[in-house]
């Protein structure tokens, strides 16, 4: 009896391995829409725009470049890692900023094919804005605000249709704004500037009169960015590493081992996925690369290949909505890839980069979830489904077999031996069944939070 039942606990082990290792529809890659702000320097600026399959590959989306009405400009000393394009997820709309015009076009997204339809009005100009170096975006996480860093800061309501009205006060800072952010909860605006950090107040009447704090870091910020859930703010700099902020309060609180990565200098621009597990940091000088989890109070550890001398010499990067690709673009009107996992390693994609058709500039990138992925499995789902019903009946049949009466003492070795036999193939169907199920629930979950 030992040796049958180890045979089958070893053909119930086997079943189940098969059942985790069966090809399914689920992606590896979650495909995404990506966006590029071109900014050509005194030209007219548009939005390149491509889809990233489950094969990793990017395709062009019909209708691109899409023309924001307004010019790009060449980037001024402390604008070079400005946001110069956001998307929001929740309401289906692109915001990009026109340097050259003092202007920002707005875009609705078409969430199943990816493609772009301006804003009736679009590009919106702003009071008082002229050509500037460096407009920097933020959008609320609900959509329905819009900050804007020019020639003056200033808050915009996002209307039905996604035009753009201004209100609140305008606040000027005789510096340049770098990266601007908002709160979780829509109450503060962070803006990195050559002196500092500068954290304005703001609600539903948009930006306050009240003063605004201000957070001396010690060094010259380039970059910062909120993780989706507003806890935890990073500042980025050209040559102290990474700060880390516990935010989640209101108050400033460094994260304890800040400032982070001190020792690798240009870790100027940033991007941290949605639920805050990973950071990375990029720069144009070097050129820099850099991966890092976020441990459960804030720190950061290395990730296990960075730093990174990336071929591509970045101007902006973006991750995609499910945190699994690193996108990159550069003043070439390409476009860079690399896969990431959650210790913050990188592995540059197969393929890439790209040329992605934008004029050559100073551009940005943005990216936003694919809503109608097309799956693609690699085995067909019937097959599966057969095999787990196969089993099963095996396993109901032998379970239910019984060894005829006999005159004399019996042994029930072979029953058992065929109970445990028929049980195993039993739970080996179901798990065939039940497990794809869950796996496709579970990240169908993830992907709705990401949105």
């Amino acid at each position: 009896m030992g040796e049958r039942s180890a045979t089958a606990k070893l053909l119930l082990a086997v079943c189940m391995a098969a059942a985790l290792l069966l090809p399914r529809s689920a992606h590896a890659v979650r495909p995404a829409f990506v966006y590029i702000n071109a900014n050509p320097d005194q030209a007219a600026n548009a939005v390149s725009a491509v889809r990233t399959d489950n094969d990793g590959l990017s395709r062009s989306i019909p209708g691109s470049p899409y023309a924001t009405g307004g010019a790009g400009l060449v980037p001024a000393t402390g604008a070079e890692f400005a946001h110069r394009i956001e998307v929001s997820r929740s309401r289906s709309l692109l915001f990009a900023g026109n340097d050259g015009s003092g202007s920002i076009a707005a875009f609705t997204i078409d969430p199943l094919n990816g493609m772009l339809t301006p804003v009736p009005g679009s590009p919106f100009s702003v009071d008082g804005w002229a050509s500037f170096s460096g407009i920097s975006l933020a959008i609320s996480n609900d959509g329905r605000f819009l900050y804007a860093s020019g020639t003056t800061v200033v808050s915009f309501f996002v209307e039905a249709n996604g035009a753009l009205s201004a209100l609140g006060s305008e606040w000027v800072f005789g510096q340049r704004v770098g990266g601007v952010g908002v709160s979780g909860d829509n109450t503060r605006l962070y803006l990195s500037t050559p002196s500092g950090v500068f954290i304005l107040n703001t609600g539903e009447s948009g930006l306050t009169a009240d003063a605004p704090d201000f957070l001396s870091i010690g060094s010259t910020p380039t970059d910062l960015r909120l993780d989706t859930p507003g806890k935890r703010l990073w500042v980025g700099t050209k040559n102290s590493g990474i700060l880390g902020y516990d935010v989640s309060t209101g108050a400033m609180n460094i994260v304890a081992g800040s400032p982070f990565f001190g020792n690798v200098s240009n870790l100027s621009g940033l991007s941290t996925d949605y639920y805050g597990r990973t950071l990375f940091a990029y720069s144009n000088t070097g050129p820099r690369l850099l991966g890092a989890h976020t441990n459960a109070d804030g720190s950061l550890l290395l990730g296990p290949n960075s730093p990174l001398t990336p071929a591509l010499v970045s101007t902006s990067g973006a991750l995609a909505p499910d945190g699994r690709m690193l996108f990159l673009s550069d003043a070439l009107g390409q476009l860079d890839a690399w896969s990431t996992s959650d210790d913050g390693g990188l592995t540059h994609a197969a393929g890439y980069p790209v040329n992605v058709g934008a004029a050559h500039g100073f551009s940005g990138v943005a990216t936003f979830p694919d809503k109608n992925p097309t799956p693609a499995p690699a085995a067909p789902r019937g097959f599966a489904l057969a095999l787990a019903v196969a089993l099963a009946l095996i396993g109901r049949r032998l379970t239910a077999r019984r060894p005829s009466p006999t005159v004399g003492p019996q042994s029930d070795s072979g029953s058992g031996s065929r109970r445990i036999s028929g049980d195993a193939f039993l739970v080996c169907g179901l798990v065939l069944v039940s497990v794809p199920r869950r796996v496709r629930l579970f990240r169908r979950r993830l992907a709705g939070a990401a949105r």
